[in-house]
């Protein structure tokens, strides 16, 4: 049978477009039901349980990746418990270590440095997002809540709130990007600009590339590992790089929403968007944790600074002339005690020896790590249910949620545990295994901060000399049981998640007779 060439045509391009529909059909197909299983368990499933279930799920493969990986010391054997709990250290930004840094290669940096990445509360804001676009695509009748009225006419309150939502997801996006972006070459730049920084990693044989991205990503994450045994301690008299990662460490903690709100403004301003306009004006109606009214956001910083200040001169007036600060002139201690404040509030990059602070300032410090990233002063009274048009209604409770403790008294019941579990350390090695320093390791992990006092070797033999031991770079969970380093995962985990338990411990009541 002949055909012509436009007969050919005609077929060719209808097999084509049948292909090309069958395809796309599929895809969109395929689509359409991840993205109803993505919704079905944000919105069916306990955000607790499917948090819980991310961090425990990523730890684990974490560590299994930790394991398969090769080290960069042949003679570094790697435990599995060790591994799981770097993976975890990474993952809930915890900073502590069982291991030395510099033992591992550069593709387990990376994944380190991804976890931290990975450990950014993206699974809460994602879920705020879905559960709040559920919240507007009901109709208030059926739910039973007073929803006020946008004051904005031109369009409709469900679809501004929306459009405002998707505006608010791609900020914070853009947000992330830039401020690792900035941490990224403003490291790299001041290694390559000041050589005896550059000679350090060298010596260590650390590239430059993979320290200013590590170092910037855990600034950003308040993940307080660093690909150095020393973490920044080594470059201790290096100011200027100090200065560098302070406001990468406040713009993704302390800062955020002072940070988060200055470039909503400034957006505003360029763009003349309406969207920036709702957002600044109606905070409370786009369920951020993080988007703060203008007073709140005030308070906040004025809180953060504040306990900055009280910090750096306790720190520098107890500690000036001791060996915390040796070798440094008085500018370098300045700004080591202002990165170690900034630090101190759940960051846990370290410019000086923990240990040898004296006992006054490390209780501050404990204070200071339990203290959440949104404490602050407020003296007045604000009505948070109000500005959502919520009744005032009370929840029911289960049983279970009545029985669980404070988280106060939850770290005190962590004490005890590790406490026990150590005891026949603390038996036999009682200056390194004291109180103090147990409750600030502890505190340190609640908080998933990342500081630690270390483990010293001096102190060991003092109570039995000739005793064999080696100092190492790592937190003083590395010289813990293996029962006592799950514990502590456990409680990097909880402190993860202790949002779920902010109302926890209100059946308790304490009453002076």
């Amino acid at each position: 049978m002949d055909f012509s060439l436009a007969q050919v045509k005609s077929y060719v391009y209808a097999f084509v477009h049948k292909m090309k529909h069958s395809l796309t059909s599929g895809c969109t197909y395929g689509f359409e039901r991840i993205v109803f299983m993505y919704h079905f368990f944000a919105l069916h499933v306990n955000p607790f349980r499917l948090q819980l279930s991310y961090f425990l799920c990523i730890a684990l493969l974490g560590s299994l990746l930790l394991m398969e990986l090769k080290p960069s010391n042949p003679n570094f054997k790697p435990r599995y418990v060790d591994m799981l709990f770097m993976s975890a250290s990474a993952l809930t930004c915890s900073g502590l270590g069982t291991v030395e840094m510099e033992n591992f290669s550069t593709s387990q940096i990376v994944v380190l440095t991804l976890w931290m990445f990975l450990g950014v509360d993206i699974v809460g804001i994602e879920l705020e997002t879905i559960s709040d676009d559920q919240q507007i695509t009901t109709d208030p009748t059926e739910s039973g809540i007073d929803v006020e009225v946008p004051d904005i006419s031109s369009t409709g309150g469900k679809d501004l709130r929306r459009s405002c939502m998707q505006y608010l997801a791609f900020v914070v996006l853009g947000y992330l990007l830039l401020i690792h972006l900035y941490g990224f070459l403003s490291i790299f730049l001041y290694l390559i600009i000041v050589s005896s920084s550059r000679d350090v990693l060298k010596a260590k044989g650390i590239h430059v590339v993979l320290f200013s991205a590590s170092v910037a990503v855990s600034s950003f994450a308040n993940g307080g590992l660093i690909p150095t045994n020393e973490n920044i301690g080594i470059f201790g008299k290096n100011s200027g790089l100090l200065l560098l990662i302070v406001p990468q460490i406040l713009a993704g903690n302390t800062l955020f929403p002072l940070f988060l709100r200055s470039v909503i403004w400034a957006l505003r301003r360029i763009t003349k968007v309406k969207e920036f306009e709702y957002m600044l004006r109606n905070p409370r109606k786009m369920r951020f944790d993080h988007l703060l009214p203008n007073l709140p956001t005030a308070f906040l910083s004025l809180t953060v600074v504040g306990f900055i200040a009280v910090m750096v001169t306790l720190l520098c007036s107890i500690d000036w002339n001791t060996a915390v600060f040796d070798g440094m002139n008085s500018y370098q201690k300045i700004i080591a005690a202002l990165f170690m404040a900034v630090n101190s509030r759940h960051s846990g990059e370290n410019s000086i020896d923990t240990g040898s602070i004296s006992s006054a300032v490390l209780v501050l410090f404990i204070v200071m790590m339990y203290f959440p990233s949104s404490t602050s002063f407020l003296p007045i009274q604000e009505d948070d249910t109000s500005s959502l048009g919520k009744k005032n209604k009370t929840k029911k409770r289960s049983l279970a949620q009545y029985l669980i403790l404070s988280q106060l008294s939850s770290i005190v019941v962590f004490v005890i545990a590790i406490c026990i579990s150590e005891r026949r350390r603390v038996s036999r090695d009682p200056l390194n295994f004291s109180v103090l320093k147990i409750t600030f390791e502890v505190t340190s992990a609640y908080a998933n901060t990342g500081l630690s006092m270390g483990y010293s070797c001096s102190q060991l033999q003092e109570l039995h000399p000739g005793s064999d031991c080696q100092d190492k770079s790592y937190s003083f969970v590395g010289k813990w049981s293996d029962e006592g380093k799950l514990i502590l995962v456990f409680v990097m985990l909880y402190g993860r998640l202790k949002k779920f338990t902010m109302e926890s411990g209100k059946a308790w009541k304490l009453r002076v007779s």
